[in-house]
């Protein structure tokens, strides 16, 4: 498995290189056949790394879709949530002396705190203000409560969209990581194979994006102690 820092570009590229190299490269295809990955295994691996490079594509475009709605629905959220203020200022200082009025409006309880509380609330406010015909002497005719109305449905279609959009980039997300796991540990044992495969051919293992071994191994370096420690004076 990669790395934690590896990103995902680096995690697909050194895929491809490993991959592409491998079936390109008439000698290491021969050798690496031999260790039981054939073309037709490479193949497998390459569709690993499409399907894992076209996951990452749709979850990078599903994020840039909900960004964009989001923000859609921040702008929508603000002209609804300032319509249904205004409006409910002045219907609270309109009818302050009639409780039944400010309970058919909903003006009675606290302010909405969540979206599905304050997309009730207004729904409530805009409708039934409608029926109180002398809201219209302070400059809410129906036209205007029509469309103030309208922001505050705008935003509750903004908000939807804006939801699905969280829930197909969440998906999105999910199917990327499933992706690009299997194209890790695909990768992670070939290489393992291929490190055996290509052991007398270094450079071989270069074009895989192995780097060969260029110091000596512990059991090397304690080799070579030792026989400098018993070597004659």
């Amino acid at each position: 498995m990669p790395g934690p820092k590896k990103s995902i570009a680096e995690r697909l590229n050194a895929a491809h290189l490993s991959i592409s190299n491998s079936i390109g490269d008439t000698e290491i295809a021969s050798l690496v056949a031999n260790f039981g990955y054939p073309a037709a295994k490479l193949n497998e691996g390459l569709a690993l790394y499409e399907e894992a490079q076209a996951a990452s594509n749709a979850a990078e475009a599903a994020a840039g879709e909900q960004e964009t709605l989001s923000a859609e629905a921040r702008q929508a959220q603000k002209l609804a949530q300032n319509a249904y203020q205004d409006l409910a200022k002045v219907s609270r200082a309109v009818f302050k002396n009639e409780e039944s009025r400010l309970t058919t409006l909903g003006l009675k309880g606290s302010m909405p705190r969540t979206t599905a509380s304050f997309l009730a609330a207004a729904n409530t406010l805009f409708e039934n203000a409608a029926l109180a015909p002398s809201i219209a002497d302070y400059g809410y005719t129906p036209e205007k409560l029509e469309g103030e109305l309208a922001k505050v449905r705008a935003y509750e279609e903004a908000n939807r969209r804006q939801e699905a959009a969280k829930g197909a980039a969440q998906n999105a997300t999910a199917s990327k990581n499933t992706a690009l796991s299997n194209l890790d540990a695909w990768l992670a044992q070939y290489l393992k194979i291929a490190r055996v495969a290509l052991r007398e051919k270094p450079q071989l293992l270069e074009k895989l994006g192995v780097a060969a071994r260029t110091s000596k191994t512990a059991a090397q370096r304690a080799a070579a102690k030792k026989k400098k420690a018993t070597a004659p004076a």
